[in-house]
């Protein structure tokens, strides 16, 4: 599943780590180190996975237009 769709409080594994959730990008390990994480990350629940709904979700979905498309050519270039 994608990080995104996990609420806060749901906990996964990522790289053989556990980590917890403590909000919309951001998850603490075992050791309590903060870790940011991208929406779109590739996590493995453990057990039950606590989900955002269906809606919530959605505004938190990434976008699926690369970055690169919002730029334009620097000054002098065509």
């Amino acid at each position: 599943m994608q990080f995104y769709q996990l609420a806060k409080g749901g906990r996964f594994e990522f790289r053989g780590k556990q980590f917890e959730k403590v909000a919309m990008s951001m998850a603490v390990d075992a050791e309590r180190i903060g870790n940011v994480f991208q929406g779109g990350t590739e996590v493995m629940p453990i057990g039950e996975p606590l989900l955002l709904s269906t809606e919530e979700a959605e505004k938190w979905r990434p976008s699926s237009t690369h970055s690169t498309a919002f730029m334009s050519p620097a000054p002098g270039q065509s």
